[in-house]
């Protein structure tokens, strides 16, 4: 029996023999207190494969995958890897027999170099001294099986996401790992590192190692995988070979039904152009990103801003809400706005939603229901905070926001990306917005989420709240908003109807290529 390498699609006269199992998960359960994490899944991963893992935030593909690394205990099944019944009462155990976990958030210590976080925890010598030859000979020839250009004595703290990445990747090389688990890898990267880390994939399928790669982007599944799993609500829905699992395929899988209005079109925002805008903004200016913007934004409008990464279209929502300081004249309901704050903006009714999601959106540490009433509960003043009625409110916008699981005592930080993102923007619906500012509103967040968050951008609009969306996804603007500014070093180089343009045009403009 023969199954197709994507990597070798061009040529389809070659194919590879199917090899072993390398890992098996069977019957795996796992019950966080009430809450059944996992339903008796069972996984596999071959030699010289990469398998995908796809759900919905919740579905338990992290949780499967950390049970296999030895960060989580299951509550019963068995894992078994290379034909041996294995548990591992720690990450540590689990490196030692060959399975490695290149995490979302890359683990490295900045002040080190590279052959030094390469070598953490397996350092080379006899007794307490190291072989720091060794080290950075490993670490050397771990970066040339990779095709990376990174020198073993260069400084983790210099090198950029993309470069730390493949740090991470050597690490697992260097250790001789058989099974290697990838969570979420693309979801900081620009499409060129996206392709550089599809590139090393490949080869290390070609060394016959067994990859699993857990994503919550569709796009990203087709160049690398060969077979995909789809987990739903803790349980296996199907395993597929790539060649039977188109979009619309997985998507009914992970979300159990058909998105026949993926970006939520029938609910409608009305005609909004004769209305006076309800944020104005002229001459925009941030020292060396954004170069005298001006834009208008009507009740009820969506306007999203496009752009390539630096070309200033973050610094634009961020300094219109006050997070970062600039010059220029900012009109909000007809009243000019001048010296713009955090704290002046929530009294004026505007909302913004960060793009660092666990850096400034989200405190973790603190309960779901602390988290959603934040912004009503900073407007009081003498008045006492009644407990019955905050958890009340919470209660109502997790139901609302479909926020699983649905115990709003729960750590906001224990929550699923997808589920902390619903979060953050529950809590800014919570204080009224007349303004609502996004930044890469769906980064991390599954398919089925997605929409959710679409079809409430769509329902705020429809209630005549403003809404500005700076994203990444030209498909996501294309299907959300009404019109897209195209940015281009600073500069708004076009702003057209968005059932007007296509995603080759806005490539276009935002590169500086557009021909007129």
């Amino acid at each position: 029996m023969t199954v197709p390498d994507p990597f070798y699609r061009s040529h389809p006269s070659e194919e590879i023999s199917m090899e072993p199992s390398v890992l098996q998960m069977l019957d795996v359960h796992k019950h966080f207190g009430r809450t059944h994490a996992l339903k008796g899944v069972d996984f596999e991963l071959r030699a010289g494969e990469a398998h995908a893992l796809l759900g919905e935030n919740g579905s338990g593909k992290s949780t499967l995958m950390k049970v296999a690394y030895g960060e989580v205990t299951p509550s019963s099944g068995q894992v078994m890897l290379r034909g041996e019944t294995v548990s591992f009462a720690n990450p540590l155990q689990a490196s030692r027999a060959g399975i490695t976990m290149v995490a979302q958030e890359v683990p490295v210590v900045e002040s080190l170099t590279v052959a030094e976080n390469i070598a953490l925890g397996r350092l080379p010598g006899r007794a307490v001294r190291v072989d720091w030859r060794d080290a950075r000979r490993a670490a050397s020839e771990a970066l040339d099986e990779l095709g990376s250009g990174i020198r073993a004595d260069q400084l983790v703290g210099s090198l950029g996401p993309g470069d730390r990445q493949v740090v991470a990747i050597a690490r697992a090389v260097a250790a001789k790992s058989s099974v290697v688990i990838f969570d979420e890898p693309t979801s900081s990267l620009t499409a060129e590192l996206t392709e550089s880390l599809f590139e090393i994939i490949r080869r290390m399928k070609q060394r016959g190692l067994a990859i699993a790669f857990i994503s919550q982007r569709l796009q990203d599944i087709e160049p690398v995988a060969d077979r995909v799993t789809v987990l739903r609500d803790g349980a296996l829905v199907d395993t597929l070979d790539i060649a039977d699992a188109d979009e619309s395929t997985i998507t009914r899988l992970m979300v159990g039904r058909s998105l026949t209005d993926y970006f939520h079109r029938e609910i409608s925002t009305g005609d909004s152009s004769a209305a006076e805008p309800v944020l104005s903004v002229r001459d925009l200016r941030v020292p060396d990103r954004v170069d005298g913007v001006s834009l208008d934004v009507r009740p009820g409008e969506v306007v999203g801003l496009a752009g390539l990464v630096g070309c200033g279209r973050v610094e634009v929502v961020r300094s219109i809400f006050g997070a970062d300081a600039a010059t220029g004249d900012v009109t909000v309901a007809g009243r000019p706005y001048q010296r713009r704050t955090p704290r002046g903006s929530i009294k004026r009714r505007l909302a913004l939603v960060t793009g660092d999601r666990k850096g400034e959106g989200l405190l973790p540490a603190a309960s779901v229901m602390h988290n959603l009433t934040m912004i009503p509960n900073s407007r009081l003043s003498l008045m006492p905070i009644r407990a019955g009625g905050q958890r009340r409110d919470a209660v109502a916008a997790m139901r609302e926001l479909h926020v699983r699981p649905d115990d709003p005592s729960l750590p906001a930080g224990s929550l699923s990306g997808g589920n902390q993102q619903k979060v953050v923007i529950g809590r800014w619906l919570a204080g009224s917005p007349q303004v609502l500012l996004m930044d890469e509103p769906t980064r991390g967040v599954d398919v089925g989420a997605k929409s959710e968050i679409y079809r409430l951008i769509r329902e705020l609009a429809s209630q005549g709240v403003a809404v500005v969306i700076s994203s990444s996804e030209n498909v996501e603007l294309l299907g959300v908003c009404d019109r897209v500014l195209m940015m281009l070093r600073g500069r708004v180089v076009a702003d057209q109807p968005a059932h007007q343009l296509d995603e080759l045009t806005i490539a276009e403009h935002v590169a500086g290529v557009h021909h007129v």
